[in-house]
């Protein structure tokens, strides 16, 4: 039997290909990286979050003149909540006060502030950035939580 017409594709029409293949990639890659950045931040505010949560548990189980203990100004912390200084992707700041706003209450602030140099799924293997102009920032974005123990809470 005698074979009609061509098999395969010719070296333009394998050009060709190529080229749209790439001008759909590079339209598709803004669209891609914008979804990227949005899931990171939602995942920076979610554990920024549970870092304030985790810091208010850790109190509950101190007794009530102990919890000035809690205090902290601006550590660097890691995603668990482990101390990473240098390498904290979050700041986080516990604010302690005693017989206020009564006698025998304690209000507790936990704020948690997220780096911003990791926005762009990708760009976290760059994370942190010691030195140079893209040194990593602290925005006022981040979580807080408040809570008033008792002194009856044990």
């Amino acid at each position: 039997m005698k074979r009609s017409g061509r098999n395969g594709l010719t070296m333009m029409e394998l050009m060709i290909s190529l080229t749209m293949l790439a001008v759909i990639m590079a339209a598709a890659f803004p669209l891609v990286d914008g979804l990227m950045s949005r899931f990171q931040m939602a995942r920076d505010h979610t554990v920024a979050a549970s870092l304030c949560q985790a810091r208010i548990e850790r109190a509950r189980g101190l007794a009530y003149g102990e919890r000035m203990l809690m205090a902290e100004d601006g550590m660097l912390v890691d995603d668990y909540g482990n101390l990473a200084n240098p390498g904290g992707r979050f700041r986080r700041t516990t604010e302690v006060a005693l017989d206020t706003p009564a006698a025998g209450l304690a209000t507790m602030r936990v704020r948690v502030q997220i780096c911003s140099c990791t926005r762009g799924g990708w760009r976290v293997r760059f994370h942190p950035i010691r030195e140079g102009e893209r040194l990593c920032r602290f925005s006022q974005e981040g979580e807080e939580m408040s809570v008033i123990f008792t002194v009856y809470d044990q």
